[in-house]
């Protein structure tokens, strides 16, 4: 279930970093070409075409190594070399070569906080614009250095702002991985505590009827098909349970929960008394987080402690949905407030519905667990259909 909740925000992470880097690469590509091609196709001497195009590639390489995926390592051996490699040939190359500057400008942006990298940027497009005029000084020197400025800008913001989504799609991949980390932690968890929870009442009641058909079966054969029959009632109940954990739905119905937990502390020889009222307006998620809680406290009362009898009582009153178990046995083996490792489970049950869970031993041995849920908190649900 978590993989198919994860999965779009796999696929769609692959995808925004494959056009990101894509982008990138054509954005580096493309300014590269605008200082280069005028290199190759003016007056130059053929000398400084070779180093033109060592330039150039390896203007695009470090930027795309360095910045492409959207964390910069040794930013400021990017930075250096950005800079041999973008203002290094401005004074052979001239005007042509200006918007090379573009890539050390953007590394800037990219590397500093705004406050400190915007003007150092710019002052770097500046040098590109006036170095850039010094071997064709003085004549058109504003036009053409203005025009060189330009032309670094333009390309630095290009860049920066395609290394800005890089940094973006990045950051978005480490939240989908954070948010796969929790999904699974979560699923384990809820796997976990419904299994313990859910089953815990329906195997001990099993094992108890079983206990009980193998008793009966010597001298009471009709009594003991029976509880058989109601054993196999039983085990289908828990094959249902352990399809609607898989699932990751449950929804339980309190009055069956009421019935199921007196049939078993009837079957381990316990006394029972259950009251009921007004319980059949409940949410839906009230009702199961009191199922929930009565089936783990049950479980308790029959696996944990040696009770003569239990009495639990489920009520509202003033707009409070009330779960209550009081049983004799804390004395016994294993009984008491700690008793139960599913209370913690429940506890956060009872949390996420706004409601308390305390519990608390009396001194004639009584052990007693209270359940306050507020029910105008929570929204009721319409019924599912069948």
């Amino acid at each position: 279930m978590f993989s198919r909740r994860v999965a779009p925000f796999a696929e769609e992470r692959r995808d925004s970093r494959a056009l990101v880097l894509g982008a990138q690469a054509v954005a580096a590509a493309g300014v590269a070409l605008l200082a280069v091609l005028p290199v190759l196709a003016g007056a130059e001497p053929w000398v400084l075409r070779p180093v033109a195009l060592a330039c150039a590639a390896g203007l695009v390489a470090g930027h795309l190594f360095w910045f492409a995926r959207g964390r910069v390592r040794r930013p400021w051996l990017a930075l250096t070399v950005q800079a041999a490699l973008g203002f290094g040939p401005l004074l052979p190359l001239g005007e042509p070569w200006s918007s090379a500057g573009g890539f050390f400008a953007g590394g800037l942006l990219l590397v500093s906080p705004p406050a400190r990298a915007v003007p150092w940027a710019l002052l770097a497009c500046v040098v590109a614009g006036v170095v850039s005029v010094v071997p064709s000084w003085p004549g058109g020197w504003l036009e053409a250095g203005l025009g060189s400025a330009v032309s670094a800008g333009v390309a630095a913001l290009s860049l920066f702002g395609l290394g800005t989504a890089a940094r973006v799609v990045a950051g978005r991949a480490q939240e989908v991985c954070e948010l796969k980390r929790r999904t699974i932690a979560e699923e384990r968890m809820r796997f976990s505590r419904d299994l313990h929870d859910l089953l815990g009442l329906s195997l001990s009641a099993i094992t108890l009827k079983g206990e009980l058909v193998a008793r009966l079966v010597p001298g009471k054969p009709e009594l003991a098909k029976a509880e058989l029959a109601e054993l196999l009632v039983m085990s289908r109940r828990a094959l249902a349970d352990v399809r609607t954990i898989s699932a990751g739905y449950r929804e339980l119905s309190l009055d069956e929960e009421c019935r199921a937990a007196a049939d078993v502390l009837s079957a381990a020889g316990t006394r029972v008394t259950v009251a009921r009222s007004g319980i059949g307006e409940l949410p839906s998620p009230v009702a199961t987080t009191l199922g929930t809680v009565l089936r783990e406290g049950v479980t308790n009362v029959v696996r944990h402690s040696t009770a003569s009898w239990c009495a639990f009582s489920v009520s509202t009153e003033d707009g409070t949905a009330w779960l209550e178990i009081v049983n004799d046995g804390a004395n016994g083996a294993g009984g008491g407030e700690g008793s139960g490792a599913g209370l913690r489970n429940l506890g956060d049950r009872v949390e996420a519905m706004n409601g308390t869970l305390t519990t608390e031993v009396g001194p004639d041995g009584t052990h007693r667990l209270l359940v306050a849920i507020p029910v105008g908190s929570v929204r009721r649900e319409r019924p599912r259909a069948s």
